[in-house]
């Protein structure tokens, strides 16, 4: 349960975002999916499945959506958002508090000078996929 714990908090930076639950979510996701960050249905989909999208309306899309929930702000990374966010979520779990962090800290380090939210999105959902199948969050979150 831990483990599904922290790998919904690592997708926050977008799965979890876009998992679709409630109607904040989907308000978010419509008010995203317009203009020069429109997507289709597959492109939704790849991004479900953590793939991180080629084409500026999807790299829009993911800024846009980190944008609406907080974890961008003026189209760089809020990683004191991140952090919050992590504490609030994970203060009962200490291990994977610190697990967090680290994601975030490493994560804040790989999007620093970034401040365009449809380049800052999807590098920071790169770095999430490739520091979290290290720590074994993107197995948890695909299982």
């Amino acid at each position: 349960m831990h483990a599904a714990l922290f790998a919904a908090l690592a997708a926050a930076l977008l799965q979890v975002a876009m998992a679709g639950g409630d109607s904040k979510v989907k308000e978010i996701m419509n008010t995203c999916n317009k203009g020069s960050s429109a997507i289709s249905q597959e492109e939704l989909k790849a991004m479900l499945s953590m793939k991180i999208p080629s084409s500026e309306s999807g790299k829009c899309f993911v800024g846009c959506v980190l944008e609406e929930i907080g974890m961008l702000k003026g189209g760089g990374f809020s990683s004191a958002f991140a952090e919050e966010l992590a504490k609030a979520k994970l203060q009962e779990h200490p291990e994977e508090l610190g697990e967090a962090l680290k994601l975030i800290k490493k994560c804040s380090d790989e999007v620093a000078g970034y401040d365009d939210k449809c380049e800052t999105g999807p590098k920071l959902l790169e770095c999430i996929k490739d520091f979290a199948s290290g720590l074994g969050i993107i197995e948890a979150i695909s299982a």
